[in-house]
């Protein structure tokens, strides 16, 4: 209901006080309408009536009403505030990227790590549906080399970010969803903790060296079948690695498993892949999910340097996690895993001599399958993690072959790859894997 109040306004001059009508409307528009005439006679300054059309007088806005929780000063403009989710912690001071909200097709706002998200919690540095826009599972959307913006202020990604700082502000919300109960001890050395995720009682073997780095980087390293966390760190040198980079190790066991897979002939204690590799209902993907988190949130883990590490069934695993999560993974490294096409694992037994895969691929029991990727498909929509991939020649339990096919399939798909055989080794884990892979790892970030 429309409001009409006559009002009057002197205004001093020569001659004394000229009476200037003043007509407010409050009619939502909050408008105030002025007719000013410094030569009026007084006795015209009763407002004529006027009909229900739109005034003729220039209608003047007066400032919209602020929420009574919001302390104004009222000689200073004050920006209307558009709220972020509430799970999604802003930085005001930051600018927004992408910044042109006139030519987007969503407002995106800035969280405490740097990364644009829309209203929703969605990473977007482009959009669903444009070319070279990868957008993952959790529609998450990632810009690709050659990607152009549709507006100039927007950023651009070849893999690692230009416009996102290079290490992380500090610990933070990573984003992921992920529930889960416990917590990482902050202190140095190495322990063993229990995550309940999804229900079940999972233990990770952590180690954290007396002196990490502002913004370390963690690898994540998986052990073979019927392992445990404390393997990779034991048999192989990671803990100095860690030592000399600043680096964070997460080391999780595996769980019995009642039944036999692709990878094992009957009950044993591995990891979970094919066909299950849904990140929200593969029990060892949801842990491996918990772990990234709370190592963020815990140690201010670079979110840009996750990298997950294997031998055997826990490279089968790493290169699962690796394609899988490939919005978190920066790079993975696979010992004595691969890719596998035959029914099982066992279902090919070729060894051979050689440092290539080119020079032992077409050798007298080089094994031809064609059955679904195991332990997971090469991800061909979207960024698949670089990866180090070894493998002795001579490897009787799981065969050369499957490094060399994952490889091929690899760098079909333009992943890069750095592929070390060593002629005449069985199935063994080097001492050196981990400083091995590192030199190549540590040279990417997601």
């Amino acid at each position: 209901m429309s409001k009409r109040v006559a009002m009057g306004l002197c205004l001093l001059g020569a001659s004394g006080c000229s009476v200037v009508p003043l007509e407010v409307v409050d009619a939502g528009s909050m408008s105030l309408l002025v007719d000013v005439a410094t030569d009026r006679d007084p006795a015209r300054d009763v407002p004529a009536p006027r009909d229900a059309g739109t005034p003729r007088d220039v209608a003047v806005p007066i400032d919209v009403p602020v929420p009574t929780d919001v302390p104004v000063t009222r000689d200073v403009p004050v920006a209307i505030d558009v709220p972020s989710p509430i799970d999604v912690p802003v930085t005001r001071d930051v600018p927004a990227a992408p910044v042109d909200a006139g030519c987007l097709p969503e407002p995106v706002y800035p969280d405490r790590m740097g990364e644009p998200r829309n209203a929703a919690g969605q990473i977007r540095y482009c959009w669903p549906g444009e070319a070279l826009c990868f957008c993952d599972r959790d529609n998450d959307c990632y810009a690709q080399a050659g990607y152009v913006s549709r507006c100039p202020s927007t950023p651009t990604d070849a893999g690692s970010r230009p416009d996102v700082p290079a290490t992380d502000t500090g610990p933070g919300t990573s984003g992921d969803p992920v529930v889960y109960g416990g917590t990482f001890p902050s202190g140095a050395g190495r322990r063993t903790v229990t995550l309940q995720v999804n229900g079940n009682a999972r233990r990770v073997v952590l180690y954290v060296p007396s002196t990490p780095a502002p913004s370390p980087a963690l690898m994540l390293l998986f052990h073979g079948t019927n392992g445990t966390g404390d393997d990779l760190l034991d048999e192989t040198d990671a803990q100095a690695v860690a030592n000399a980079n600043g680096a964070i190790l997460a080391a999780p066991f595996s769980r019995h498993r009642s039944t036999g897979d692709w990878d094992h002939r009957t009950e044993d204690t591995y990891w979970e892949t094919w066909p299950n590799v849904d990140a929200t209902a593969n029990e060892d993907l949801l842990l491996t999910r918990a772990i990234i988190v709370e190592a963020r949130r815990v140690y201010g883990v670079d979110a840009g340097r996750v990298y997950a590490l294997g031998h055997s069934n826990g490279a089968f695993f790493a290169a699962t996690v690796a394609s899988v999560l490939a919005d978190r993974i920066a790079a993975f490294a696979s010992s004595s895993g691969g890719l596998n096409r035959c029914a099982n694992t066992w279902s090919c037994s070729f060894m051979g001599s050689g440092s290539t895969c080119a020079a032992l691929r077409g050798r007298p029991g080089w094994c031809s399958c064609s059955g679904p990727e195991k332990p997971v498909s090469i991800r061909t929509d979207g960024r698949m993690p670089p990866g180090y991939l070894t493998h002795g020649t001579g490897d009787d339990a799981v065969t050369v072959q499957y490094t060399c096919e994952l490889e091929a399939r690899m760098q079909a798909v333009g992943a890069a790859t750095q592929t070390v055989l060593r002629d005449g080794d069985g199935h063994d884990l080097p001492r050196s894997f981990v400083s091995s892979a590192w030199r190549f790892l540590s040279t990417f970030r997601r």
